[in-house]
């Protein structure tokens, strides 16, 4: 024990001396990089100095020797005056020189003459004002011969016997002089203006291409105590400022330029100046941690180890949180892979399988180096080739491979070599998992320059990565489903619930809604078997999609179906509609349908309940004509035309009282009722309540839920008032809560037609 605790105490004091000596070298290295952070930056104003008096000088000695080449012109041009000859020999034999592109004359009267001719500047500018300037140089100026680009003149005057006789302008372009010194600020890696100190106009900018106004670094956020006032009112200092653009300290010298109003301001970012100082910073980190090395080899072997460890760990956690949550959020697998290839340093990573999943990630700068389709292709098949014969080998499960275009892989497969080769991949390392059923899915990296730490990674979530992906892909088809009618293929129920949400928060213009139920289905069930009446669904449900291709067509029902129409119109709608019905003759099939039409302000369930109406009315005069056509044909049926005049209404009950367990009549202007048959289940007493509030409560308590909806359209006395009104006898069939199936039907006890107010609602059984 006491062995033991001597190597345990000798551990702690060897890691607490590292840790020490470790503290005193961070402690140097830091003085030592403040150090060389301080200096760069003393020598960087040096620099900019120097920098900034050598493009000064050049500019100098420029401006004056094409100001002697000016004078030289102006005393031809003098001797041309004295003669009493004409400036046009001068104009001839003018050539562009130095910063000169051209040359004009200012003559007393306020005419100017260049090689192209003269004209009258009066009130442009003044001969006197001009002469009494001497010998000078302008900032940017407008060109007064016309157009709206600016010049800069150098002007010396003419003198004949001590008198100006004319003013001999040389002219400069701006892009000339901004040109030849962008140049030379790009070989100083430096920004370079110089402006006006007159107007604040910009003569060099290197910065934008067109030149604007000094005052454009008045907002900047300046720092160590400088200003704007400070740098375009001295002669000549240092200044800096953090950048707009970069965010980056921005440091200047600043400075007057010789025998002109010009000023000069030569700049260089914090990252230029300290630029050597990063990498002997770099050089230092590397002594740094190789002197760690060797005061601790073993300690920051083992702690390296567990960084590296550590480090794979945070990242494959988080990349395992990702893949959990790809159901909810669909960017998870690209932001995955993202960090997969962050964490290797890859050019790309990518993840396929042979069910067809195909997911990549790749740098921005390396996009034009995505692959084809066909080298996509090729390329995949070779990586599956490898995975099957890596497991048809090793006998495993999971594996990790890596192909690179050495001599090996030149002999063994030179046409992948060659496809390496071309497209620049220097390793193509990925694990690839393989299941019973011979699914094999590969995850990998391209050009990884953290080959060990994305080894681990890659291996790591390998097998998480396949598991994610083949689930995401059967939950897609859950979801699929959940939402999809699994006999007609149209939407079903729950997608329209969803769906009438997101319509009321759009609001589209031109929405319509057709309600549609299939007549018959029942019958046709009964007669030729259930398989017909599912042909018969699901031949309406194609039907639907292809006449509303691109709309959204639900099955609300067993034999109901519902359309919401975006962007048509009524006439387009009805089009349509004959279109479905003309369709639906073919097969011999009838519905009954009820539209809703708003161009405006849509209210998806009151559209609903319109429709619907409308569809029952439609399916009562279907069944009215229906059944008037059956008598007619066989008077031996159990069928009764009822003639429903007040007198007859005993002769009815003696007569129905076997089929009817309810029978009601009602009047729709005060909503009372007599009861005349009742049954056990309708509890109603004629002095308590308005049978529209009975029926209400029996619609909540003893009708199926499926059923609550179009029951409910019979509340609609005015819906009622129309269909008798027309002809029609108001009529369903329903599910109670138990079970049992009833039968409800409203007719007209009045003469008339035109006047519809006692009715009689019956009650049947089905």
């Amino acid at each position: 024990m006491a062995i033991k605790y001597g190597k345990k105490k000798r551990r702690q004091h060897s890691l607490l001396y590292s840790i020490v000596t470790a503290c005193l070298l961070c402690a140097v290295f830091f003085s030592v990089v403040g150090y060389f952070y301080r200096t760069a930056e003393n020598e960087a104003s040096e620099t900019l100095h120097i920098q900034t008096k050598q493009i000064k000088d050049d500019l100098t000695l420029q401006l004056k020797s094409d100001q002697e080449n000016l004078y030289t012109m102006a005393n031809f041009a003098a001797k041309l005056y004295s003669d009493g000859e004409s400036y046009d020999i001068l104009f001839a034999s003018f050539k562009p020189i130095g910063l000169f592109s051209n040359i004009g004359i200012l003559k007393p009267d306020n005419i100017f003459t260049t090689k192209i001719g003269s004209m009258d500047l009066t009130g442009k500018i003044s001969f006197q004002e001009e002469a009494a300037k001497g010998a000078h140089i302008t900032g940017r100026v407008p060109d007064l011969t016309g157009g709206r680009h600016e010049i800069i003149r150098s002007a010396v005057p003419i003198r004949v016997n001590d008198e100006t006789v004319g003013i001999l302008y040389g002219v400069i372009r701006p892009e000339d002089i901004n040109a030849r010194y962008s140049g030379m600020a790009k070989e100083l890696d430096a920004q370079l203006f110089v402006y006006d100190k007159e107007t604040g106009h910009l003569v060099i900018d290197t910065v934008s291409e067109e030149p604007a106004n000094i005052s454009f670094l008045e907002n900047r956020e300046y720092t160590r105590g400088n200003s704007y006032e400070k740098l375009v009112g001295e002669e000549k200092g240092y200044s800096s400022f953090r950048s707009a653009i970069t965010g980056e300290e921005l440091y200047l010298h600043y400075s007057m330029i010789d025998d002109t109003n010009w000023g000069i301001i030569l700049g260089r970012y914090e990252s230029q100046v300290f630029a050597k100082t990063h990498q002997i910073s770099a050089m230092l980190l590397v002594s740094f941690l190789a002197i760690m090395a060797i005061v601790a080899c073993y300690l920051l072997y083992l702690m390296a180890n567990e960084r590296r460890r550590s480090k794979a760990a945070i990242h494959a956690s988080n990349i395992r949180r990702l893949l959990l949550e790809i159901n909810q959020q669909q960017g998870n697998i690209s932001e995955a892979l993202r960090q997969v290839m962050n964490v290797s340093e890859a050019r790309s990573s990518f993840f396929v399988d042979t069910d067809g999943e195909d997911y990549h990630c790749i740098l921005p700068e390396m996009m034009h180096t995505i692959l084809s389709k066909d080298e996509k292709r090729y390329f995949v098949a070779e990586i599956f080739r490898y995975s099957s014969d890596f497991h048809a080998i090793h006998k495993k499960t999971v594996g990790f491979l890596c192909v690179r275009p050495n001599r090996h892989l030149k002999k063994t497969n030179p046409k992948l070599y060659e496809f390496l080769k071309e497209r620049r991949f220097k390793d193509v390392s990925f694990a690839t998992v393989t299941d019973k059923n011979n699914h094999v899915s590969v995850l990998g990296v391209i050009n990884s320059l953290k080959k060990r730490i994305s080894r681990t990674i890659l291996e790591d979530i390998a097998v998480c990565f396949s598991i994610a992906i083949y689930n995401k892909k059967h939950l897609n088809k859950t979801e699929t489903a959940v939402v999809t009618d699994s006999l007609t293929g149209v939407s079903n129920r729950v997608a329209y619930k969803k769906d009438i949400l997101l319509f009321d928060e759009e609001n589209p213009a031109d929405f319509s809604c057709v309600y549609i139920d299939v007549n018959e289905l029942h019958m046709r069930n009964n007669k030729y078997g259930h398989a017909a009446g599912d042909e018969m669904l699901v031949y309406i449900g194609n039907t639907l999609k292809e006449v509303f291709y691109g709309q959204n067509v639900y099955r609300m029902g067993g034999d109901e179906f519902l359309v919401f129409a975006q962007g048509v119109s009524q006439n387009e709608l009805n089009d349509l509609l004959d279109t479905f019905m003309q369709r639906l003759k073919v097969k011999d099939y009838r519905v009954a349908i009820g539209t809703s039409f708003r161009s405006k302000h849509v209210d998806c369930e009151e559209m609903v309940r319109e429709a619907e109406i409308r569809m029952y009315e439609a399916k009562a005069a279907y069944y009215q004509t229906k059944e008037r056509g059956s008598v007619a044909k066989n008077e031996d049926e159990s069928y009764l035309q009822v003639k429903t005049g007040i007198v007859e209404i005993d002769t009815l009950i003696s007569v129905l009282k076997e089929h009817y367990n309810g029978i009601y009549r009602v009047s729709l202007e005060t909503d009372h009722a007599h009861r005349i048959l009742m049954p056990s289940y309708f509890d109603y007493n004629e002095q308590e309540a308005h049978f529209s509030q009975l029926l209400t409560k029996y619609i909540d308590e003893g009708v199926h839920p499926d059923y609550h909806r179009p029951v409910t359209t019979f509340l609609n006395y005015d819906a009622i008032r129309r269909q008798l009104s027309e002809g029609g006898i108001p009529s369903i069939t329903y599910k109670k809560a138990n079970g049992e199936l009833v039968s409800l039907r409203v007719y007209n006890l009045n003469e008339s037609a035109d006047h519809v107010e006692d009715t009689l609602w019956i009650f049947a059984k089905n």
